[in-house]
């Protein structure tokens, strides 16, 4: 297995380390639920650098991700931040991504770990006429998400920049105990916090100082196990679970990453055909009406048919409900329909509901 630059940061902490997409991994550290309660309470700090990051850049950089991304990059100013899609002809998703505009003809791109070797060999594939020039910084650079309410007090502390300017989907460049970051605004939480993109061979430097600092905060370690609840929560899409190349992102409910004012994009013809039909099948977001936890796989049924099927599931520690995502036929995809999961032989009735599943208070 691949091991990130703060492996041993993690077996120190004695981390319970798993195999994901080929890298060892801490899935938790003081327990899933632990970590998960301090992100939403305080602050929890992950180590994301299993992830794909990939440099574009040319005067033909901005024409290139127009045709091989779903959204409008040319929408995103420097320093700004995009949510995207990379489809296959059939419009399949190959990848979500999340595109850092640096420059006007500079970006990063941010893709999943186990499809990194797949969109680096398909960006150097769909390369036309275009001036530009992609290099793979997936291991030069290390990167770690600060995530939850206390981790701008924490992380103010540590820049010169004031964090109060730092809108959602914006970064900046500053330096970390004298090492150079990209500090985004960016996160799979659904609570405020930062995303920073770090030189490998000094992120324990960066790590260690925030982990010492953020102690008086309540900051914790956090492994794969919390973020997975904590983006299910939102409702955020996991590839290989809720995406894959068997589904295009109007079926994902994701026609918002989708441009077709922009011009010509890979998959293009087919997104505009379901655009104008209709899909054949929509996700939705769920919630059981009895105490249970649908999980990836099981059966949505309505009457005596198979409707559909469960990509994510889970308990949600906060609502203390069962949640998840799912498939169905579009004529059981509105808020308010009623179905039944398939747990362990039984029944279990749920219904759609309209996200986030978690909707956090406002301040009084």
């Amino acid at each position: 297995m691949k091991q990130t630059a703060l492996h041993e940061a993690h077996v120190v902490r004695k981390a319970k380390m798993v195999d994901f997409a080929g890298w060892s991994m801490p899935l938790q550290y003081s327990g899933v639920l632990d970590e998960y309660h301090a992100v939403r309470t305080s602050a929890g700090l992950f180590d994301v650098s299993h992830m794909g990051r990939l440099h574009v850049e040319g005067t033909g950089a901005v024409p290139f991700l127009q045709r091989v991304t779903t959204n409008d990059v040319q929408r995103v100013e420097p320093m700004g931040a995009q949510y995207s899609m990379i489809c296959n002809p059939d419009g399949g998703v190959k990848d979500d991504i999340f595109i850092y505009r640096l420059g006007a003809e500079e970006f990063l791109l941010c893709v999943n770990a186990s499809n990194l070797d797949k969109i680096r060999r398909w960006l150097f594939q769909q390369q036309g006429d275009e001036e530009v020039r992609i290099v793979d910084h997936s291991e030069a650079m290390a990167q770690l998400a600060l995530q939850g309410p206390a981790s701008k007090p924490l992380l103010q502390a540590h820049v010169q920049s004031s964090l109060d300017e730092l809108k959602p989907r914006r970064c900046l460049r500053e330096t970390i105990g004298g090492v150079e970051c990209l500090v985004a605004r960016t996160g799979y939480t659904g609570e405020l916090g930062y995303e920073l993109y770090v030189p490998a061979k000094q992120v324990r430097l960066v790590w260690d100082r925030l982990m010492q600092a953020g102690e008086e905060y309540g900051l914790k370690p956090a492994g794969l196990g919390a973020r997975d609840l904590l983006r299910l929560d939102m409702g955020y899409l996991l590839y290989g679970n809720d995406l894959t190349e068997a589904t295009t992102p109007i079926e994902a409910n994701a026609k918002w990453v989708v441009s077709f004012d922009k011009g010509a994009f890979i998959g293009e013809p087919v997104l505009k055909q379901q655009m104008q039909d209709g899909p054949s099948r929509r996700l939705v977001a769920f919630e059981l009406l009895e105490k249970a936890v649908p999980r990836h796989d099981m059966k949505l049924l309505a009457q005596d048919k198979q409707i559909g099927t469960v990509t994510s599931g889970n308990l949600s520690p906060i609502l203390q409900k069962g949640i998840g995502l799912g498939y169905v036929e579009p004529a059981y995809a509105e808020a308010g329909t009623a179905f039944d999961v398939e747990i362990r032989g039984r029944r279990i009735p749920a219904q759609v509901v309209t996200l986030p599943f978690y909707k956090k208070p406002k301040p009084a």
